[in-house]
């Protein structure tokens, strides 16, 4: 059995110290690009099934998910109630902090969003898609799958991550409030 030099392990640590503090420099500094999911047309959709165990309570819970403050600014909802089943859509937008020039701070961006929730026997689906970039007016500039020539990488990739953080956080406040008693 070979014994290890302890001279020689000090010497590969002082080497390797500056290459991993680097490696990890950089992990930090850069942003990774979002991973919004796709269907298989390309078009971003979030999309969950979770079992309820009280469907009654579910509906009732659904129904009041899109009243909830500050967490989606709602234009219009709809439903479409039948025994048993529920099917709840929502259409608004949420506001993503990013960059709109590669220079300068950070302003509010609205990005137009479709949620659905539909609830069954024993379970709920929620289903988030048709993201778009709209302007102040409320009108649509651009769909978020299609980044325009106009838009910087950088700043399209912070959007991007952006609303992918936002969207995660709306998802898991609605998988806590429906299963809150």
């Amino acid at each position: 059995m070979a014994l290890i030099n302890p001279y020689n392990m000090l010497t590969c640590i002082r080497i390797m110290r500056p290459v991993v503090t680097i490696c990890l420099f950089i992990l930090l500094v850069s942003d990774a690009v979002a991973q919004i999911p796709r269907t298989t047309a390309g078009q971003f959709q979030y999309y969950g099934e979770i079992l309820a165990e009280n469907t009654t309570h579910t509906i009732a819970r659904a129904k009041s998910f899109f009243n909830q403050p500050f967490l989606v600014h709602w234009d219009t909802v709809a439903s479409v109630e039948r025994p048993a089943n529920l099917i709840l859509t929502g259409k608004g937008y949420i506001t993503v902090k990013a960059k709109l020039h590669d220079i300068g701070t950070p302003s509010f961006v609205p990005v137009g969003l479709l949620m659905r929730i539909e609830i069954l026997n024993g379970h709920y689906r929620y289903t988030i898609d048709h993201f778009e970039v709209i302007d102040k007016e409320g009108r649509s500039k651009y769909a978020l799958e299609d980044k325009p020539e106009s838009v910087k990488s950088l700043v399209y990739d912070q959007l991007l991550q952006n609303t992918h953080k936002r969207v995660s956080f709306v998802i898991g406040w609605l998988k806590r409030y429906m299963k809150e008693e």
